[in-house]
């Protein structure tokens, strides 16, 4: 589905009305957003785009900072939303020394068509974040586009955030977490070969290893598993596994009912509900005793899901 989106990393863009930030979950504050550039954009025959940037601004300023989209995840969601043209500047040490004005002249003038933008009330942009949206306003009306600026969305006390996600996620709570991002939260990645321990035990399992966000959870969940647009119940463990030693910061899951080979295949694991923090158990014996309560646990769960 996300190679219906036309992906622009460096070229001319077709003229469009865009959105521009990182949307590094795409919570119901950026989707606010982004309803407005498709319907404005219907509204106006022009093309509904999003301008974002790989890698993130973030995991080049910042140390250890864990996405939660990948770009072929984001990509998927942004169509879904309606989106078809995506602009993907390259952010890196020059690029973040660009001046507000040399960013509007440049790339949302000359190169990217931009004939409207909507962005959020607090938006900064160029070197050290100096451009605001009033400086956004006056370069607007010199250059000859538009810009329309939206009121950010509010849960009942603060403003809905990638950071209030985080840390939603990192306190297990996915209640909260699914509230902000109006969907379950959920990691794609293709499947690994691991060290097969599940197997042995009699509880098979899918490995991943390599997506950053894993980083954002530590226990076992309830969760459910998209391969090849089929849905399968399933409890996954995010962690080092301790029992065996584990260092390595992993995500695992047990399907329940899946047979096949999953090796290779790209599979999307939605997070439902916590079920406990991940420990470390004297022997395999107990380990396999607590992995059946698990997985009553998550059927228990579904049974009682609407």
């Amino acid at each position: 589905m996300a190679l219906d989106v036309k992906l622009i990393r460096d070229g001319r863009a077709n003229p469009c009305v865009a959105t521009i930030g990182t949307f590094d979950s795409l919570h119901v504050g950026h989707q606010e957003i982004i309803k407005r550039v498709v319907s404005q954009a219907n509204a106006l025959c022009l093309i509904p785009s999003v301008i974002t940037f790989e890698p993130l601004p973030q995991t080049v300023l910042q140390t250890n900072h864990a996405r939660m989209l990948g770009l072929s995840q984001k990509l998927t969601l942004l169509f879904e939303m309606g989106i078809r043209q995506v602009i993907c500047l390259r952010f890196n040490s020059p690029f973040a020394q660009i001046s507000p004005s040399e960013f509007v002249k440049h790339y949302l003038v000359d190169k990217l068509n931009v004939r409207l933008l909507v962005i959020g009330e607090g938006f900064r942009f160029g070197h050290q974040q100096q451009g605001t949206v009033q400086t956004l306003l006056k370069y607007a009306a010199q250059f000859g586009f538009a810009v329309e600026p939206m009121k950010h969305v509010q849960t009942i006390n603060a403003k809905v955030s990638s950071t209030l996600i985080r840390q939603a996620l990192m306190a297990g709570d996915l209640k909260q977490a699914s509230h902000l991002l109006g969907r379950h939260f959920s990691i794609c990645a293709r499947v690994t070969h691991g060290a097969k321990r599940g197997r042995e035990i009699g509880f098979p399992t899918a490995n991943l290893a390599k997506n950053p966000a894993i980083f954002l959870l530590n226990g076992v969940f309830v969760t459910q598993v998209i391969v090849e647009n089929k849905k399968y119940q399933s409890v996954a463990n995010c962690g080092t596994r301790p029992t065996v030693k584990g260092k390595q910061q992993l995500l695992e899951v047990h399907l329940l009912g899946y047979e096949g080979d999953l090796y290779g295949k790209r599979i999307a694991v939605e997070f439902l509900h916590k079920l406990r923090d991940e420990r470390h158990f004297i022997d395999i014996t107990q380990l396999k005793q607590q992995i059946t309560q698990d997985i009553q646990a998550t059927l228990s769960y579904f049974k009682g899901s609407p």
